[in-house]
């Protein structure tokens, strides 16, 4: 069996990196496994991205410096000043329903947002790679097809799809500009990410957790669609390794799907009973009609070319993966130590990946 690669240490170990959307769900584990690793780790996020919780304010208990990804003349100050050798930019609008509601401010961020960072990093002569986080939701929606492969078509069928794709073809223009300066970029699209300490309103697990805390009913939108539902621990372990890679290969620009094994991908309905009877409460949903933007029926990403070249797989099996999220959301209830919890995650993560 081909052992499954993780993130290293040795790699990682005094690596400066910029992070942009720090606060963010999977920016906060992104920060925090990070600097388990060793590195040196500057952050810029424009706020929280949820209130009152939030995970970032969860493990670090700190104020930020308020910084958009929009304001270029303080973008390139900030990455000049951290003198990083790598560049995640996860800032981003990440919720469909704001996408649609307000479609000029998700273009913005999600598009001229990236322009700003790919800019930003042709003039720091100390950045080496950068890696821009995009979605599944990029590819041209085509019901025809099982899968979709880093070479499907690119499209949109709303706003939120959309900006992100532009994103995808934005980082490519920028290739020859890349070469030129001997930088990599790299983009990685991933699939409906789950894990301890997601906040964000309309997402299936976060509302599930409120409607235990708050004993408030729940209400789901679109039950029976199916989402390639993957563990954070998973999504960051992918885009660390392909970080890794990039950093020592020639290729200026390189692209990664990242997906579970078909059997991770359940219903909305059913994720929401699972999560629910680990908790011993009965269901409390209800079933939201007259939904007023439009959202895919069913996503499923092929990552063969991440499992060849990369060794990557996932590591948390659907039990894994609802186990890791429900421990950690009993911590936080029990208001344990939620950063020291996160990080005996990390070292359980890499203990299965071992086996």
């Amino acid at each position: 069996m081909v052992k499954i690669k993780t993130a290293q240490k040795r790699f990682w170990n005094k690596k400066k990196v910029f992070l942009t959307g720090h606060t963010s769900f999977k920016g906060s584990w992104l920060k925090l496994w990070l600097e388990f690793l060793g590195a040196q780790v500057t952050g810029y996020s424009l706020n929280f991205p949820s209130q009152p919780e939030c995970l970032y304010k969860i493990l670090y208990k700190e104020k930020i410096l308020k910084q958009s990804v929009l304001n270029n003349k303080n973008l390139e100050k900030q990455l000049l000043n951290s003198q990083a050798d790598i560049v995640f930019h996860m800032a981003a609008q990440s919720i469909l329903s704001k996408a649609s509601e307000d479609p000029i401010k998700n273009y913005l961020t999600n598009i001229i947002g990236t322009a700003s960072i790919l800019e930003a990093c042709t003039k720091v002569k100390t950045v080496k790679t950068l890696i821009i986080v995009t979605t599944d939701k990029c590819y041209k929606e085509n019901e025809k097809i099982k899968f979709y492969t880093e070479r499907s078509p690119l499209g949109g069928s709303e706003p939120y799809s959309a900006s992100k794709a532009c994103a995808e073809i934005i980082s490519n223009s920028y290739l020859l500009k890349f070469k030129k300066l001997k930088k990599k970029i790299v983009t990685v699209r991933a699939g409906n990410v789950i894990g301890g300490g997601d906040w964000k309103k309309n997402r299936i697990v976060p509302d599930v957790i409120r409607s235990i805390i708050n004993k408030k009913k729940i209400k789901i939108r679109n039950p029976k669609y199916t989402r390639p539902w993957l563990h954070v621990l998973d999504c960051l372990n992918g885009y660390l390794i392909a970080a890794e890679y990039s950093f020592s290969k020639k290729d200026t620009f390189n692209t990664w799907n990242f997906a579970p094994p078909l059997i991770n991908q359940i219903t909305v309905i059913n994720l929401a009973k699972l999560i629910f009877s680990k908790f011993g409460k009965k269901n409390s949903i209800i079933f939201k009609n007259g939904q007023k933007f439009y959202e895919s029926k069913k996503l499923n990403l092929s990552s063969k070319k991440a499992t060849k070249m990369l060794n990557w797989r996932t590591v948390l099996s659907k039990k894994n993966i609802i186990n890791f999220t429900y421990d950690w959301y009993l911590g936080y209830i029990k208001k344990m130590d939620m950063k020291n919890f996160s990080i005996i995650q990390l070292k359980n993560f890499y203990k299965l990946a071992k086996k």
